[in-house]
C-alpha cells in the first residue's frame, strides 16, 4: 500500500507525504545520497523535503529510496537497458558507408531479427547538458486525500490512470476517510465509483440516476468503455448483484434511455436475467429486444425539424437546455433558410444560464468558426483511443452579428457564475496561454511523464538536437519521423527505409524487427537551421509494422530528449528526457508528438492515425496522407478555447489583471502558479 501510495503523491504532486517529526541524528549524508541518485534521473528533493529526511531514521530514509527511485526510474523510461542496432548511434550511422547500412539491414532481415552489427560499443566522452531539474517536495495527508477529491470534482473524462487512482482510493481508504465532493459532475466518473462500491458490496444507490447509469455501471464491471463509444461483452455478475441492478434499474427507467443505446440493452438485458427480478423492466425489454418503437426525445425534436417547425421545436428544446446548446448550430441554419433566425437566438438566450460551463465554453469555441464558409472540420470522436478526424464538407457561414451576439450573452452567464466562486485577488495570466487549448476527452489520454490538453503548444528551449527514442517488448515495431513545409506536405522521412538525411542533420539507430526481450530506437534531428531548408513540422511516428495492437504487446512506450551534445554521454539519458508516454492503445499508429521547428515549440498529439500497408508494410510510405491530414487538423486551434481566455472570463469575474506576474496574488502560465499540466485542478477549479 506504501508503494502505491508513494506512486501517486509522486505522479500527482511531485511530493511525498513524510511527517516533519525530527529525530536526534543528522542523517544529511544518506539524504544527499539519494539526491545525487535522483539527480541523475533528473529530479531534485527540495529544500523542505532535504530537512524533514535529514532528522528521518536511516532505515527509513532507505525504505523511501527503494520506492521512489523505481518510481521515478519508469516515469522517465529508465528502468530499462537501451541497446539500438547501431550502439554508437549517431556517429556510426553518420559515418557509415550506404553499402554497410544497406547490407546489415539485410543481414538482420534474413536472420529474422537476430543477426546485429558486431561493431564494439565505443565509450562516449562525457560533456555537461544542461539539465532543468524537477523538483520533489513534501506534503501532507490531507493534500494527499485531496488528489481524490479533486479527481472526482472533474468536469470532463479521466484517463486511465486517474481512473485507477480513484479505484485505489475507494480500495486502501476506509469509507469515512473518503473525501467525496458534495457532487460527482461528470457522469462518467460517478459510474465508476458506483462500480467500484458496488462490488465491495456497498450501497449505491443515491448515484444512480438514469438507466444509462447502470449501463454504464456494469459496462466498467465488465472491462468495457464507460463511455459507452464501443461495444462490450458482459460478464456474467453474481445473482445478488444482478438483484441490486435490476432493483435500481426498476426505479429509473425509461424508454428513452434505452432507446439511445438499444443494441447495448438488449444484451445487457439478457445478461441480467431481468425478467427474474422485474416486471416493468422486462416489458420494456421486450419491446427492445422485438425492435418495437421506444419512445424517444430526439425523435421528436428531429420530426419537427423535418416539417420544419423550428418553432415547437425551440419550445420543446427549452426543457433541455444541454440539447439545446449541442443543437443549436444545426437550429441556426434551418432558421436561416426560412428568414427567422430570432426564433432560436430568443430561445436559447432564455436557457443558456442552465447549460454547464464546460458545454458554454466548447460553443463558444464551435461558433467562432461559424462566423465564416467551412470547407472542413476536425471532429474528435468520443472513445478510449482518441482519432481526429477531417470531415471535408462545405458550409456556409452564419451571420457574424448574431454569433456575436450570442457570444457576448455566453460571455455574461459565464462571468455571473465564476463572480460566486471566491476572489482571485490580482491575476496575471501569461500571453503564451492563447496556444493552450481547454482541456477535454482525458479518457483517451495516454500514461505519460506530463499531461496537457491535445493542441497544446509548449516551448522546448534552445538545445540544438531532438533525439526521440522508443522502446518495446514484443513484435515489430517502428520510430519514424516525417519533415514537413508549410503547407503539412511530406518534404523528407526518416525511418527504417531511409536511416539517415545529410542534408537535413537526421539520423536513425537502426530497424530491429524482434524484441521478445526489449528493443529501442533513435531518431536525432538537428534543429538548428532546418526552418531555412523549407521545414516547419516534425512529426514522430511510432507504428506496429505487422502483429498485434500496442495494446497487445507486453510493453511500448516513447519519448523525446533534447540534447546539446548528442555526440557525448549516453544514448540514453533520463536527464534530458523531456517527455515519455507509455503507448498501450488498441491501435497500430499513433503521433505523440509534433514539433513546430519555426517556434521551436512541441504540439502535444497523443492520437492514433489509421494504417495501411500497401507499401511493404504499415509504414510512413503506407500512411504519407494520413499523417499529413493529422498534422493538419491537430495544429488547428481554431478548435477550441484557450486556457487564456477561461482564465480572463475568470479574471473579469473574481479579479484584477495585473501586468507581472511579481504582483499577482493569483498567477496563470506555462511555468508557474496554476498551468496547462494542471488538467485536473482545471477540470474541477475552474470549469463549474
Amino acid at each position: 500500500m506504501i508503494q502505491e501510495k508513494i506512486t501517486i503523491a509522486l505522479t500527482k504532486l511531485q511530493a511525498i507525504v513524510i511527517d516533519s517529526n525530527k529525530g536526534q541524528v543528522d542523517h544529511l549524508q544518506t539524504v544527499l545520497t539519494l539526491n545525487a541518485e535522483l539527480m541523475n534521473l533528473g529530479y531534485v528533493l527540495s529544500q523542505e523535503l532535504t530537512e524533514i529526511l535529514r532528522f528521518t531514521d536511516k532505515a527509513l530514509i532507505i525504505d523511501y529510496a527503494h520506492i521512489m527511485i523505481p518510481v521515478l526510474q519508469k516515469q522517465k523510461g529508465s528502468d530499462v537497458i537501451y541497446s539500438p542496432m547501431y550502439p554508437n548511434f549517431p556517429e556510426q550511422v553518420i559515418n557509415a558507408e550506404e553499402i554497410a547500412l544497406y547490407v546489415n539491414a539485410i543481414n538482420h532481415y534474413w536472420s529474422c531479427g537476430q543477426w546485429m552489427p558486431s561493431e564494439g560499443v565505443i565509450s562516449k566522452k562525457f560533456d555537461f547538458e544542461q539539465t532543468k531539474f524537477i523538483e520533489i517536495g513534501v506534503t501532507t495527508e490531507q493534500t494527499f486525500k485531496h488528489i481524490f477529491t479533486q479527481l472526482l470534482r472533474s468536469q470532463d473524462s479521466l484517463s486511465d490512470e486517474d481512473k485507477k487512482t480513484i479505484a485505489w482510493f475507494i480500495t486502501n481508504t476506509s469509507e469515512n476517510e473518503l473525501l467525496f465532493p458534495e457532487d460527482i459532475p461528470f457522469v462518467e466518473n460517478k459510474c465508476l465509483v458506483a462500480a467500484e462500491l458496488l462490488t465491495q458490496g456497498k450501497s449505491i444507490e443515491k448515484l444512480v440516476k438514469t438507466s444509462t447509469d447502470i449501463l454504464r455501471i456494469v459496462t466498467y464491471i465488465s472491462g468495457g468503455d464507460i463511455s459507452l463509444a464501443k461495444n462490450t461483452s458482459f460478464k456474467s455478475l453474481p445473482r445478488s448483484m444482478r438483484k441490486i441492478l435490476v432493483t435500481l434499474l426498476e426505479n429509473v427507467i425509461n424508454e428513452e434511455d434505452i432507446g439511445r443505446h438499444k443494441n447495448k440493452w438488449v444484451r445487457l438485458f439478457h445478461a441480467l436475467h431481468v425478467g427474474d427480478y422485474s416486471k416493468k423492466v422486462y416489458t420494456i425489454a421486450k419491446k427492445a429486444r422485438n425492435n418495437l418503437q421506444l419512445k424517444s426525445f430526439n425523435g421528436t425534436i428531429e420530426y419537427y425539424l423535418s416539417i420544419p417547425d423550428i418553432a415547437r421545436a425551440v419550445d420543446l428544446l427549452r426543457t433541455r437546455p444541454g440539447e439545446f446548446g449541442r443543437r443549436l448550430d444545426q437550429l441556426l441554419r434551418l432558421a436561416h433558410n426560412i428568414n427567422n433566425p430570432s426564433i432560436v437566438v430568443d430561445g436559447f438566450l432564455s436557457i443558456s444560464e442552465n447549460i454547464p460551463t464546460r458545454n458554454l465554453l466548447q460553443l463558444i469555441g464551435h461558433l467562432y468558426r461559424r462566423k465564416n464558409d467551412i470547407e472542413k472540420r476536425v471532429v474528435f470522436p468520443k472513445g478510449n483511443v482518441q482519432k481526429a478526424v477531417i470531415i471535408r464538407r462545405s458550409i456556409k457561414g452564419l451571420d457574424p452579428i448574431i454569433i456575436n451576439d450570442i457570444i457576448k450573452n455566453i460571455r455574461r452567464v459565464l462571468v455571473k457564475r465564476f463572480s460566486h466562486q471566491p476572489s482571485l485577488g490580482k491575476v496575471w495570466i501569461d500571453p503564451n496561454l492563447i496556444d493552450c487549448p481547454l482541456p477535454s476527452q482525458q479518457r483517451s489520454a495516454s500514461n505519460a511523464l506530463f499531461n496537457v490538453a491535445r493542441g497544446t503548444r509548449l516551448p522546448i528551449g534552445e538545445k540544438a538536437t531532438l533525439r526521440f527514442f522508443i522502446y518495446w517488448i514484443g513484435r515489430d515495431i517502428d520510430l519514424s519521423a516525417t519533415l514537413h513545409a508549410d503547407d503539412f506536405s511530406i518534404v523528407e522521412h526518416i525511418s527504417y527505409t531511409n536511416l539517415r538525411s545529410h542534408h537535413y542533420c537526421a539520423y536513425h539507430s537502426g530497424d530491429i524487427t524482434s524484441a521478445p526481450n526489449g528493443a529501442s530506437e533513435f531518431i536525432d534531428i538537428t534543429l538548428d537551421g532546418l526552418y531555412k531548408k523549407g521545414i516547419r513540422f516534425i512529426t514522430m511516428n511510432v507504428l506496429v509494422y505487422n502483429g498485434p495492437t500496442f495494446a497487445e504487446h507486453q510493453t511500448c512506450y516513447a519519448g523525446w530528449m533534447t540534447r546539446d551534445k548528442p555526440n557525448c554521454n549516453e544514448i540514453y539519458d533520463p536527464k534530458t528526457v523531456a517527455q515519455k508516454i507509455d503507448v498501450r492503445s488498441g491501435c497500430k499508429n499513433v503521433i505523440p508528438v509534433v514539433f513546430d521547428v519555426r517556434d521551436r515549440k512541441a504540439i502535444w498529439v497523443d492520437v492514433a492515425t489509421s494504417s495501411q500497408s500497401w507499401c511493404g508494410g504499415n509504414n510512413i510510405e503506407s500512411n504519407s496522407a494520413s499523417i499529413q491530414e493529422k498534422l493538419e487538423a491537430v495544429t488547428s486551434l481554431d478548435q477550441k478555447i484557450s486556457l487564456y481566455e477561461l482564465f480572463d472570463l475568470h479574471t473579469q469575474a473574481r479579479g484584477e489583471q495585473v501586468s507581472t506576474p511579481e504582483e499577482a496574488d493569483t498567477v496563470f502560465s506555462i511555468t508557474q502558479g496554476i498551468t496547462p499540466y494542471h488538467i485536473n485542478d482545471i477540470n474541477a477549479d475552474y470549469l463549474q
